[in-house]
């Protein structure tokens, strides 16, 4: 049968729960587990990254906003694309992230290291001859 805990056994019992749940995002096992934002690039987009780690594979979603020009002075949020994303993850990290555009389907490549748990750093190569430094940090 089941045993009535004391009072302040069942309090300890929670508070600890509660640390446990409460933790950092960090998972060792899982280092890129976690949502990553970079500053606006170059032209003012922006590139919000949701990261699951299972062993070396890396997969997930994310936001990226671009900018549009309203006129030759004047810059205004854009839409806001759904991006899926795939990759590896071993002594460096490499992502594809996809994204709907207008018909068909339009992909930028990252390919960085993990410089500590809350700094990924590398290059997004946006496709063509447009490349840029980049450091996402864990949000």
């Amino acid at each position: 049968m089941f045993r009535m805990l004391a009072p302040g056994r069942f309090l300890s019992l929670t508070l600890i729960a509660a640390l446990v749940a409460c933790g950092s995002a960090f998972d060792p096992d899982a280092p890129l587990t976690g949502s990553w934002s970079a500053p606006p690039f170059g032209d003012n987009s922006t590139l919000i990254l949701h990261l699951r780690q299972v062993d070396s594979t890396v997969f997930g979603g994310g936001d990226y906003t671009v900018k549009v020009w309203v006129d030759s002075a004047v810059q205004r949020t854009g839409p806001t694309y759904d991006v899926r994303i795939t990759g590896t993850y071993g002594s460096t990290v490499s992502l594809v992230m996809q994204y709907r555009l207008g018909p068909g389907t339009a992909a930028m490549a990252f390919g960085g290291v993990l410089d500590d748990p809350e700094h990924l750093r590398g290059i997004l190569d946006f496709g063509g001859d447009r490349r840029d430094s980049v450091t996402f940090t864990r949000r």
